[in-house]
């Protein structure tokens, strides 16, 4: 419905607990139905709700008592609004857009939904925000990055930004450049080296992480990754940063490090340094992707927690999707690298059918492996099984 707004194009939708203004998608559609919510005069993508419900829900969990919340990149304001209604233990939050059609729309959003006294509405750089906040004293507990495009640019104002021992959420859109689809960007983007393949989704999961750490450790702060989502033109992660130069000389050697990745045969396995530059397998010139994050992405007391505030959020859209995610993370607590496979892919360059996921999962548990599947890619696997272990078992689950 048209609403009775400064502009006729707006329109009132609901998401969560609370009702805002946007404008109307339907007027930005192409003659082919084709949209994009760039489009928009301020930026808000309905699509994305499973990411804003999956960020509740994860702030539901956090150790947070009448905390302060940015929602750095706000656009509609959503965000903030939804984690000032929806999360008990968040007392306020500052919603910001450079942006001034969208900083009025989120002043317009705050007074639809009476959260004047615990939103407030601002119109700035995000960078500029997080270290005006940071230098004026105040603590932010929760500082969420959720851009169009790459949160590259953002990361180190928000790691210097939030206090220690608070927490981080970022969003990043820039699959391509992430994955090594587009390895120059990527590399450019990101600081690392990065080539095509059969695991693009995971990959940049890993890059997206490893650079976020090493941002943190430019600052002698240390990063715990303590959940992620991966959507269908997204990936999302949380993590805690901390101050201590130690901690983080500690990080650096144990979670950091290379994916070495053969193009030719599909061998690969994590590694902490460049070691050879030919495949063990095939002989081929090896690639080495990173440097990136090969240690765990979730924390199991932040998972179960997840899992019991899903009985308080019962009305989100997302809630059976995100039941499934944390019940699948439960099983991906890791202490060691495990490298990722996508079985289908595996299978076909093997030139096989595809056995069932769960089937090559206990094959090559009952080879000693630990083996986990990656949850948002349900054909992928994580293993510390060498090569060849893996192939035996889809070889023998495809042949039985």
């Amino acid at each position: 419905m048209v609403t009775a707004g400064s502009s006729s194009e707006l329109i009132e939708v609901a998401e969560g607990r609370v009702r805002l203004f946007t404008y109307d998608l339907s007027r930005y559609r192409r003659l082919n139905g084709v949209y994009e919510p760039a489009w928009l005069p301020v930026f808000y993508n309905p699509a994305a709700v499973l990411s804003r419900d999956f960020s509740i829900l994860v702030a539901s969990t956090l150790d947070l008592r009448e905390s302060i919340v940015l929602d750095a990149l706000s656009g509609t304001g959503v965000r903030a609004l939804r984690y000032c209604s929806e999360v008990s233990n968040i007392s306020k939050c500052f919603a910001n857009d450079i942006d001034t059609r969208a900083y009025e729309l989120i002043v317009k959003n705050i007074a639809l939904n009476n959260l004047q006294d615990r939103v407030e509405a601002l119109n700035d750089d995000a960078n500029v925000v997080m270290y005006k906040l940071k230098k004026s004293g105040v603590r932010v507990d929760l500082i969420d990055i959720d851009p169009y495009g790459s949160p590259a640019p953002f990361i180190r104002a928000a790691s210097w930004g939030v206090r220690s021992g608070g927490y981080i959420g970022i969003t990043s859109t820039d699959l391509a450049s992430l994955s090594g689809v587009r390895p120059l960007t990527g590399s450019r983007r990101y600081w690392c080296s990065l080539t095509l393949t059969d695991v693009p989704r995971l990959i940049a999961l890993h890059v997206l992480v490893g650079y976020a750490a090493r941002v943190a450790a430019e600052l002698d702060r240390y990063i715990e990754p303590l959940t992620y989502i991966i959507g269908g033109f997204f990936v999302r992660v949380f993590y805690r940063i901390r101050r201590g130069a130690r901690k983080a000389d500690s990080m650096l050697s144990k979670s950091m490090g290379y994916l070495k990745y053969c193009g030719v045969c599909g061998f690969r396995e994590f590694s902490r340094q460049i070691e050879e530059i030919r495949c063990s397998m095939c002989g081929s010139r090896i690639s080495y992707v990173g440097p990136l994050w090969i240690d765990g992405l979730v924390n199991q007391e932040y998972i179960e927690k997840a899992r019991r505030s899903l009985a308080v959020y019962t009305y989100i859209s997302s809630h059976n999707q995100l039941s499934k995610l944390f019940e699948c993370q439960t099983t991906e607590i890791v202490d060691r690298p495990l490298a990722p496979y996508d079985i289908v892919q595996l299978s076909s360059r093997l030139k096989v059918s595809s056995p069932k996921i769960e089937k090559v999962v206990n094959c090559l548990k009952s080879l000693g492996c630990k083996t986990v599947r990656y949850c948002g890619v349900t054909t992928a696997i994580g293993t510390d099984c060498s090569y060849i272990d893996v192939i035996s078992c889809v070889k023998q689950l495809t042949s039985t």
